[in-house]
């Protein structure tokens, strides 16, 4: 398998959901929190400290699309960080290229707020401030002539950023932003062409969610995004594959970016 190829590569990343969430609270269920240990440990195992993590939606739990059973939970987020040992903000420095990793649940939440226990929900709110401010730290330490590099799990969360005034600084210099969570190439297609939909909200939380997402996706374009595959892709898309990316650590050279297939 891939995860057991030998490997060159300077980093390895993982763009979240390392488990099914069968129970749909995250990996504060035991079952979802071994299925993620072990993709986890598989991934140290061979990349070691090249390794990083970070946090996907299925990690903290989402309500299911049908009977609404489920969310998102304080448990999962802080399991995640202390014994997932996933990176909810990431940074690293390949010379004048910055990559920076994101937790999109939190830059979402707003759209995320049926998904929480009204309990939770102060506290998810000062987890995402406490992070956006992070996050803006992190980009304003970065040299002006610099290029920078985004990576995070849902592209739901684009919009959200694009709002901000020191993310809309970043645009003419940021080379490509790299998600997950869309499973496959063609899903990635069709949401172009789903590009404007109305927001739906007879449907239940899981459908205005993602319409939601469609309804604002022509705001994902200054972000230069790309889709890391599932490994497997999705039932008829199998699609699937792993992502590699070769990068100019002088910034002279744009990223060069390719899906590479398992069956291949």
């Amino acid at each position: 398998t891939f995860i057991d190829a030998e490997s060159s590569a300077d980093l390895c990343l993982g763009l979240g959901d390392y488990s099914c969430d069968s129970a749909f609270i995250g990996v504060a269920d035991y079952a979802a929190f071994q299925s993620a240990r072990l993709c986890l440990s598989q991934l140290r195992r061979q990349h070691g400290s090249r390794f990083v993590g970070i946090i996907g939606d299925h990690d903290l739990g989402k309500k299911s699309m049908f009977g609404g059973v489920g969310g998102m939970d304080l448990a999962s987020y802080d399991r995640c960080l202390s014994e997932l040992r996933l990176s909810s903000l990431f940074y690293r420095s390949l010379g004048r290229v910055h990559l920076i990793g994101m937790n999109s649940s939190l830059i979402t939440l707003p759209s995320f707020e049926a998904d929480c226990d009204p309990d939770q929900l102060s506290s998810w709110y000062a987890l995402r401030e406490a992070h956006l401010e992070d996050l803006q730290a992190c980009i304003q330490k970065i040299p002006e002539g610099d290029r920078l590099l985004f990576f995070l799990h849902d592209p739901s969360a684009l919009p959200f950023l694009s709002a901000f005034p020191w993310i809309r600084r970043c645009f003419s210099r940021l080379d490509g932003t790299w998600v997950g969570h869309l499973h496959a190439p063609c899903i990635f297609e069709l949401s172009h062409y789903l590009s404007g939909m109305p927001v739906i909200d007879c449907m239940g939380t899981a459908v205005h969610k993602m319409s939601q997402a469609l309804h604002a996706r022509h705001l994902w374009k200054p972000f230069k995004v790309h889709l890391v595959p599932a490994p497997g892709g999705i039932e008829r898309c199998p699609q699937g594959g792993y992502g590699e990316l070769w990068v100019d650590p002088e910034g002279l050279q744009a990223p060069v970016y390719s899906i590479k297939s398992l069956t291949d």
